[in-house]
């Protein structure tokens, strides 16, 4: 069978189905980009990956850890295409493997230009023109990488150093790489200082960090003052070796000679040790005493009131926002706008956080964490507001845009509220992937404290699909970082519980989960997670208990997803299946389309129970469409569409607890029931599905639409 070249979404989707896992997607890039859609490359690159433990699975999600490398089969395979070479013909292959591209005036110092002729006739090399000028490559990545390991260490230093100084003789005539050159430099050696850090801070802005602190380390050794220093121990921070950048620019501090100085190490320092651990403040208070200038002073002040804002909850940081329009562009404002969003202000967010059509849509790559905290709580704002598609379109155009920057803080701000977009569109396969591709980079890059929602999210994701025990090892690692740091985050912290709770059959506990999360929520002045943990009491069975406080919760919050809540935990409450319906029909115009199935599954049984039979086979059937779009979601309402059918909602109750193990004794002391009560609930039950005892509960319940 001859195949062809594979595209993108192929090859995603064949690694996930040979790792048996889903794949991050910058890895999914890179092993597209490397393999260029050739199977057996593409087959030959996982397996070598895999061999030397570069490709790992991480919190559930396969990405790579570690460079890529061939296999004994690929460098055969590669071998067989490269065929017969010369000795010149193999110099240029070295030359490319090592230096790509070249122009065709390096090579030509450096090779013969007979052997390079040759190597383009047999189409192991190609020239184009790029950048306004002709650059020669390798016809292929991999052949690269084939190349590359069959160079001793002590050739690769002698064509570096050669590449490096041709580099440099030909760039004299324009602007070379500095990036390209430091980096040959540092394997050939012979750099100046001033090019290993130029070098340095071109690898800082692509956010490749073990690069631009080995290059800062060695521009250090050749005589580099404070910037070589100061990128080495910033490279460190985002390495998560916060004691050792501590360390350095601790004793950095001791040096700085200038008001920048000082407070470039203050900042830097705070965000160290507040991101990881949630401390600093004192840094900047000692900063503060010590700078002058009255930009500086700002910038040291604006970190402080944003640290002392976010830690005090929504309602306490509103009493901040006069800050906002004395500094407009600075981290204070994503405090303010951090608290406007939690409380539901979201037309005042979205109208101060969207940015002027003349400007782009989100931040640049390498722009500070803070103006992407800004674009995140923008894109919370539409999100809270169910402006769903609205945020799908905002935040797949910056994840294309930051894709290319795999290492970069942005790609985890942007991968972090995907997966919160995912997770109320209905799509837990979706959340768990970019909330764990976006707690893997926090984590990686020092930011302890930020990875906290994706790990609730990944909780909650795995929990919709029905994956426990994945749900508590995950819920156990989010509990491991500590108890939250932002006031408000206790609410969303708590509803992680919750859904794990439900995931393992434990409804009266997540009952009881949501109901601290609505009251801290509320208390706190979280009113959004407030209103979502009660929207979970409702989906639960609590409706009526509940819908009053949804009710004036929507009184005070902008948007249809608030609204669309409380219409639904009215209408379950009263067993409206005409006002289920239209809940649905809502829910779904906003893109929540787990929601809208809860509601029709809902508006089902209660047709049914009303004789209407007709209705109820039309709303499951319209249930079981939407489910098709939620990436095999379960919740105790979608998992019993069927039996909902013909179980009342105490029956149902009953029914749902028996299924995961909990006795009559549990189920009575949660519903405020007899013993007696439950025994002859779980009675009616087997007599309506058919069966004889509990042990044919779970299965019964599992019964999908249509079967």
């Amino acid at each position: 069978i001859e195949i062809g070249v594979l595209d993108d979404p192929t090859i995603e989707e064949l690694l996930v189905s040979v790792l048996g896992g889903p794949v991050d997607a910058a890895t999914v890039q890179e092993l597209a980009a490397r393999s260029r859609g050739n199977p057996m490359f593409l087959r030959e690159l996982v397996n070598g990956a895999l061999e030397t433990r570069a490709l790992l699975e991480v919190g559930g999600l396969w990405r790579l850890a570690g460079a890529l490398s061939p296999s004994v089969r690929l460098v055969e395979v590669v071998a067989l295409r490269l065929g017969e070479l010369s000795k010149p013909e193999q110099s240029v292959l070295e030359l490319l493997a090592l230096g790509e591209p070249l122009e065709p005036a390096e090579l030509a110092r450096l090779a013969d230009p007979l052997a390079v002729d040759a190597l383009e006739e047999k189409s192991l090399i190609t020239s184009g023109a790029e950048r306004g000028r002709v650059e020669i490559r390798l016809a292929h990545p991999v052949y690269g990488d084939v190349v590359r390991a069959g160079i001793s260490a002590r050739r690769e230093r002698i064509i570096s150093r050669s590449l490096a100084d041709v580099m440099e003789a030909v760039g004299a005539r324009r602007t070379a790489d500095p990036l390209k050159v430091a980096s040959l430099r540092l394997v050939g050696g012979g750099g100046s200082a001033e090019l290993l850090v130029s070098g340095a801070l071109v690898a800082r802005a692509r956010h490749e960090y073990s690069l631009t602190e080995h290059l800062a380390r060695a521009g250090i050794e050749v005589g580099a003052g404070f910037e070589a220093r100061f990128v080495a121990a910033e490279a460190a921070h985002f390495q998560a070796r916060s004691e050792q950048a501590e360390q350095e620019l601790a004793a950095l501090a001791t040096q700085a000679v200038s008001d920048a100085e000082t407070a470039r190490v203050a900042l830097l320092r705070f965000d160290n040790a507040f991101l990881e651990r949630s401390a600093g403040l004192q840094i900047l208070d000692d900063a503060l005493a010590l700078v002058t200038d009255p930009f500086w002073r700002d910038q040291l002040t604006n970190r402080h009131l944003f640290a002392t804002a976010i830690i005090s909850g929504p309602r306490e940081t509103t009493a901040l926002a006069h800050a906002w329009s004395q500094r407009p562009d600075s981290p204070s404002r994503a405090a303010v706008a951090h608290a406007w969003v939690r409380m539901g202000r979201f037309d005042e967010a979205i109208a101060e956080l969207t940015r002027p059509l003349e400007t782009r849509a989100f931040p640049a790559a390498d722009d500070p964490w803070h103006q992407w905290m800004l674009f995140g709580n923008r894109a919370a704002a539409h999100i809270g507001a169910g402006r769903l598609i609205e945020a799908d379109e905002l935040l797949t155009l910056a994840y294309r845009e930051v894709m290319i920057h795999p290492s970069a803080e942005a790609r985890a701000f942007v991968s972090d509220w995907l997966g919160v977009l995912h997770f109320d569109q209905g799509r837990p396969v979706s959340a768990f992937r970019r909330s764990s591709e976006a707690y893997t980079l926090y984590q990686q890059l020092g930011r302890s404290i930020l990875a906290q929602r994706s790990y609730v999210i990944a909780v909650q994701a795995l929990a919709l699909a029905g994956r426990a025990d994945q749900a508590a090892r995950t819920l156990a690692t989010l509990d491991a970082l500590g108890p939250p740091v932002y006031t408000s985050f206790r609410t969303a912290v708590l509803q992680a519980r919750a859904w794990a709770a439900v995931a393992a059959g434990d409804l009266p506990a997540a009952r009881g989960w949501l109901e601290e999360a609505a009251e801290h929520g509320e208390k706190a002045g979280h009113l959004v997670g407030a209103a979502s943990a009660l929207h979970g009491l409702a989906r639960l069975g609590r409706a009526r208990q509940v819908a009053g406080r949804l009710a004036d919760l929507a009184e005070q919050i902008d948007g249809d997803f608030v609204l669309a809540r409380a219409a639904y935990a009215n209408a379950a409450a009263a067993n409206d299946s005409e006002a289920l319906r239209e809940v649905s029909n809502a829910f779904e115009r906003l893109g929540a389309d787990l929601y809208a199935a809860e509601a029709s599954v809902e508006a089902a049984a209660v047709s049914r129970r009303g004789g209407r039979p007709r209705e109820a086979a039309a709303d499951e059937y319209r249930a079981g469409q939407l489910l098709g779009r939620c990436e095999g979601a379960s919740t105790p309402i979608v998992q019993s569409i069927t039996a909902w059918a013909r179980l009342t909602p105490g029956e149902l109750n009953a029914a749902t607890q028996a299924a995961t193990g909990r006795s009559n004794k549990q189920i009575a002391a949660d519903g405020h029931l007899s013993v007696r009560t439950v025994e002859n609930h779980l009675q009616r039950v087997y007599e309506k599905l058919g069966i004889s005892s509990r042990h044919e509960l779970a299965e019964a319940l599992r019964d999908p639409p249509g079967n």
